[in-house]
């Protein structure tokens, strides 16, 4: 078969997200980070500077400001989606994950007219083998957002997930490469990504666009971390 079965495809059912669940999921509303999209109602004020947190604060001052222009997280990370992300990403339960495509969709088609490409946040060689599929293409597969992508991520020796905090922002080694440069230069793009956490993997991905000659980079991720 050319394509993954899911409910979808055998009966035409599209995966929901159910009521329960639903009220374990938790918005981010109200004043954000204008960069990151955190939530600065649920922050110390000593992390807050104007309208920014202070994590923004740092990578400005660390020469990154016109990197990524704003990133917008649908949901606050916490157990549940933690949960959640497991089943989909390690555990390869794909229609647990599906049930985000709708809403996702809906705010590209919304909020993103603009951008000329979205990409869907790419896995490295060893990410790709282990779980058989990138969870963020899946979200947007079989509509007009789904192209091939000018991003390729390089080898990697371990998981951001197994990295310290400081480990992750302070890395040094390229993490991803470009594989289309004349389909770059001039272009809007969107990264789209599973969850925002330091935001190194983003940075660094919007870096590689930028010196490509994108001229603007976005992100948008289901959780903000």
């Amino acid at each position: 078969m050319s394509q993954q079965v899911s409910w979808q495809i055998l009966f035409g059912v599209k995966a929901t997200c159910c009521e329960t669940c639903q009220k374990q999921l938790h918005p981010i509303k109200g004043e954000v980070c204008l960069k990151c999209g955190r939530s600065l109602q649920q922050i110390d004020a000593r992390f807050v500077q104007g309208k920014h947190c202070t994590d923004c604060v740092r990578w400005g001052e660390r020469g990154w400001t016109d990197v990524l222009i704003q990133n917008k997280s649908f949901y606050a990370y916490n157990d549940f989606l933690k949960k959640i992300l497991a089943l989909y990403k390690y555990r390869g339960d794909v229609e647990v994950g599906r049930v985000f495509s709708s809403p996702i969709q809906k705010e590209l088609i919304r909020s993103y007219a603009f951008i000329d490409q979205v990409i869907p946040m790419p896995a490295s060689p060893e990410r790709m083998y282990e779980r058989g599929f990138n969870q963020c293409e899946v979200w947007i597969e079989g509509t007009k957002f789904a192209k091939d992508s000018p991003l390729k991520r390089m080898r990697n020796e371990d998981k951001q997930s197994k990295r310290s905090r400081e480990r992750r922002i302070n890395r040094k080694e390229e993490m991803f490469q470009l594989v289309d440069e004349e389909n770059v230069a001039g272009k809007k793009f969107l990264l789209l990504d599973d969850i925002y956490t330091t935001g190194t993997t983003i940075h660094h991905a919007a870096l590689t666009l930028k010196q490509g000659g994108a001229s603007e980079v976005y992100s948008l991720t289901l959780c903000r971390g």
